[in-house]
């Protein structure tokens, strides 16, 4: 599988990416790139600079040089919506959930399937929303508040709302902080699902044991930098 991987043109590559905050040089020279259909884990202690690089692909930060490539060509992602245009979408910590709506109110937020008057049509709202997390395994009504579910069921929904979208690229920030081990394995069956469907996913973890199961490369930033680039099957994990 890795070396299929390593066939192909990557779809996302970030070069040379610098930011900088007052006092701090949060990223330097940073090199970065994720191929089609592939797990890729981005890796380093805490202030290693992986949120600082995410929030630049999603358009929260701008850098303060280097490009962005996708599909071979510079992008300028100015906004999130930008990066969502581009089928970029990050999972953080702390999703971007709104407790009191239900599950389809907040996968189709912004973007409410409408009738030819341009009333909301709910039913096909909930349906297309159904249709999104039974496809992800989610036995969930989807006409639930999201406060009510758990965080389990609740990451499920944004993954639901990343699909909706038609990503391309789906980083999850430590996805597995709050999972039991059953929900865990739930998260790896709907990981495998993705990359099955040509979804690139950038991993971003400190747990050697998710990083092995699942991903395919693995980059380790410290301090700012890149480190390297490695296959996963060419690594050794440490005790």
């Amino acid at each position: 599988m890795v070396f299929s991987l390593l066939m192909s043109e990557a779809i996302l590559r970030m070069e040379g990416i610098t930011k900088s905050f007052p006092g701090v040089r949060a990223l330097e020279d940073v090199g970065f790139e994720v191929l089609p259909g592939e797990v890729h884990a981005l890796m380093g202690e805490n202030g290693a600079g992986k949120s600082t690089l995410m929030k630049i692909l999603a358009g929260a930060y701008a850098a303060d040089s280097g490009r962005i490539l996708v599909d071979g060509e510079p992008v300028h992602i100015d906004s999130p919506l930008k990066a969502y245009d581009l089928g970029i979408n990050i999972i953080y910590q702390e999703f971007n959930l709104v407790p009191q709506l239900s599950v389809a109110e907040n996968i189709f937020l912004g973007r409410e399937p409408r009738g030819g008057l341009g009333w909301l049509d709910a039913g096909r709202m909930r349906e297309e929303a159904q249709t999104l997390m039974d496809g992800l395994g989610a036995s969930i009504d989807v006409k639930t508040p999201v406060g009510r579910l758990p965080v389990a069921m609740q990451q499920m929904a944004e993954i639901a709302k990343a699909t909706s979208r038609k990503s391309r690229i789906i980083a999850m920030d430590e996805p597995s902080a709050t999972l039991t081990e059953h929900e865990l394995e739930n998260l790896y069956r709907l990981i495998r699902q993705l990359k099955a469907e040509g979804v690139s996913i950038i991993y971003i973890s400190h747990r050697m044991d998710e990083v092995f199961s699942i991903c395919d490369r693995i980059t380790v930033l410290r301090d700012g930098k890149t480190i390297g680039t490695r296959a996963t099957s060419e690594v050794t994990p440490m005790n």
